[in-house]
């Protein structure tokens, strides 16, 4: 076997026999010396692909390596999500984008363009907070309660006068977008502008990612989010439902 081939193998142990083994059960069940396994482990280890139980010491498939798989049902998502945001987009004529989590913020994985002029948009790839704008308030409502408390504990910096800068008005706030099933931003990040969000949703009710828009309040605000809100939400649903039948969430 070479290098490559040996750390394989012991990736695909971890990934498909027990998930958690000791550095010689590696080696017994791959036929290695153990002075083998161990620098294997090592390397694996140095690249976060494996880790360590620091209770147990036995070994598990790492924290990088479920980031790449993470990335791979991302991409399943986008591919699916992709064909419906583009029908969205030419049903309002307002720029789409598909949103998912970075560790305690949002992150725009995908975006469809708008047909208007004036657009106000994230780019693909942009890190955004959690407690501002539609899209950013919809995944920090569908999280655990504990997971909320520790990204409203690192602080909730102000961008505009209608940032939500207080934890107590922000948890109303996230307990109103749940109930609603939508949340929508009055200029909260950009001043004059007016953004609505819905979550996509796994069948247990887990977020999976967020759907969302925003424009100049001149051509959507409150009082005119209706139609905009409904093709938004059938679009999430319709997302929902294909991301079950491909088992990609």
């Amino acid at each position: 076997m070479n290098t490559l081939e040996k750390g394989l193998r012991i990736l695909t142990l971890l990934g498909e026999g027990r998930p958690e083994l000791s550095a010689a059960d590696i080696a017994r069940a791959l036929g290695l010396p153990r002075s083998t396994a161990y620098r294997y482990v090592l390397a694996l280890k140095s690249h976060s692909l494996i880790e360590e139980d620091p209770r147990t010491g036995l070994l598990r498939l790492g924290a990088r390596l479920l980031q790449l798989a993470g990335s791979v049902r991302r991409r399943g998502l986008i591919e699916i999500a992709l064909p419906r945001m583009e029908r969205l987009v030419a049903e309002t004529g307002e720029t789409v984008i598909l949103a998912g989590l970075h560790e305690t913020s949002g992150i725009c994985l995908e975006r469809v363009e708008g047909h208007h002029a004036l657009r106000v948009s994230h780019e693909r790839g942009a890190i955004f907070p959690l407690h501002a704008g539609a899209t950013g308030k919809v995944l920090l409502a569908y999280l655990p309660d504990e997971d909320q408390e520790q990204i409203i504990a690192q602080g909730l910096p102000r961008f505009t006068e209608t940032t939500i800068t207080d934890p107590a008005a922000l948890k109303t706030e996230l307990a109103r977008i749940r109930r609603l099933g939508y949340a929508e931003s009055d200029g909260e990040v950009i001043p004059h502008t007016y953004g609505l969000a819905v979550p996509i949703l796994t069948e247990t009710g887990r977020i999976l990612a967020a759907l969302g828009t925003s424009a100049p309040s001149t051509r959507l605000d409150a009082k005119t989010k209706r139609p905009v809100l409904k093709e938004l939400s059938a679009t999430a649903r319709a997302i929902a439902r294909e991301v079950a039948i491909h088992d990609v969430s």
